[in-house]
């Protein structure tokens, strides 16, 4: 079977030589990994974990069983893949499965729901490498993709649904995230975010958009904070004790050109590849759009788009300086959020870009918290391109 890991060729090493021996390639990713994974450092006491409990009045409220037919129209609408997982099972083991199985899988997985378990095998991984640019790289610039045991991904597929509904009927997801949620369209998200801009700019205010990067989201969430989190949202006992058992114990390791490493711990991040990790994200991150109060704010999964402006009837001088402070303001609000969700911001990738009628464009320094951020001519958001005049010849042009 062809390496997923094939556009990643070799490892630059920290003494500037370069490796393309398979094991050595293994035991330098296992090593960025097992302490890339290693558990998020947390100030103690924090307000997720240490807080007095809540109790809701759905607390006690079971996850509701699965029936046969549930379970193999969801093995039906699965794409027979012929990746592995860790134990070399795929997806086309499910053609060859015995009649019996299914009523046997089907009481697995209830049973899995009712005591909030299930087998410590099934939280294995296969973790490929994909080059993130360069095929020759060191094993920060590559991606890591777990592929996972073909029954916890029916297992998951099952309590997504579950757990969506929970969701829906607390309302805890607002409007303005739009990613991993049925009936809600990128496009749009898209017209909203431009329409925002757009009528700001038609009052003549000066407009703000700050482009929000988040440092590998999905590997960063925090086990503890994640599940004391949701406690306080109103989720039941039942669906935090199956979360928490699917977040913890987890472990994974390497391939690279047919070679293994070792296994090593996963002690955050929900699963590349998982159905039910975006949902989990969102979940978690849901009040982001109350902290950032200050700015009308647009989210598509793990992507942020904040739009400030200055007043209204003001001089141009004035409602440049009133944006200056709403920036500012934005900047501490955020980085409190993510030191207190343990969501660290790709600095880097983080930009800004200014939408005026008037001709003249302030000189604003960005900055969140010791790192500056760069105002920039052209940004590509949710697979459209952005200029300050809000015109599409950048966007025809590509």
């Amino acid at each position: 079977m062809k390496s997923a890991s094939s556009s990643l060729h070799g490892f630059m090493l920290n003494d500037g030589t370069v490796t393309k021996d398979g094991p050595k390639m293994c035991e330098e990713a296992c090593k960025h990994y097992e302490e890339f994974f290693s558990e998020s450092e947390i100030f103690r006491p924090h307000p997720y974990t240490d807080s007095p409990d809540l109790h809701w009045e759905n607390f006690d409220e079971e996850i509701p069983l699965c029936t046969t037919e549930e379970v193999i129209d969801i093995v039906n609408s699965r794409k027979k893949k012929k990746s592995i997982d860790a134990h070399g099972l795929s997806n086309f083991t499910f053609n060859f499965l015995p009649l019996s199985y299914w009523s046997l899988l089907v009481e697995i997985f209830n049973h899995s729901f009712s005591e909030g378990m299930m087998p410590d095998r099934w939280k294995d991984s296969r973790m490929l490498l994909l080059a993130k640019k360069d095929p020759i790289c060191n094993p920060g610039l590559t991606r890591p993709i777990s592929l996972l045991d073909i029954f916890l991904k029916v297992n998951e597929k099952l309590f997504q649904t579950r757990f969506m509904n929970i969701v829906n009927r607390r309302g805890l997801l607002p409007d303005t995230q739009s990613g991993f949620r049925p009936k809600f369209r990128l496009q749009t998200r898209v017209l909203l975010f431009f329409e925002h801009i757009s009528s700001l700019m038609a009052n003549s205010s000066p407009v703000g958009t700050i482009f929000v990067d988040f440092r590998s989201a999905f590997d960063q969430l925090w086990f503890l904070g994640c599940i004391g989190k949701l406690k306080r949202m109103g989720i039941p006992r039942k669906y935090l004790i199956w979360i928490e058992n699917w977040l913890m114990n987890r472990r994974a390791f390497i391939e690279i050109k047919g070679e293994r490493s070792k296994w090593f711990r996963i002690r955050k991040g929900g699963p590349q590849g998982s159905i039910f990790t975006p949902l989990l994200f969102i979940t978690y991150h849901s009040d982001l759009t109350e902290t950032l109060n200050c700015c009308l704010s647009h989210h598509f999964a793990d992507d942020l788009a904040a739009i400030m402006a200055g007043g209204i009837g003001l001089k141009y001088s004035l409602q440049c300086l009133e944006l200056e402070k709403k920036l500012s303001s934005f900047f501490e609000d955020l980085e409190y959020y993510c030191t207190l969700t343990a969501q660290p911001i790709n600095y880097n990738k983080t930009q800004a870009l200014f939408s005026a009628r008037a001709i003249g464009y302030p000189d604003i320094a960005l900055k969140c918290g010791n790192n500056k951020i760069e105002w920039v001519k052209e940004i590509k958001y949710l697979g459209y391109v952005f200029t300050p005049k809000l015109g599409f010849s950048a966007m025809i042009q590509k």
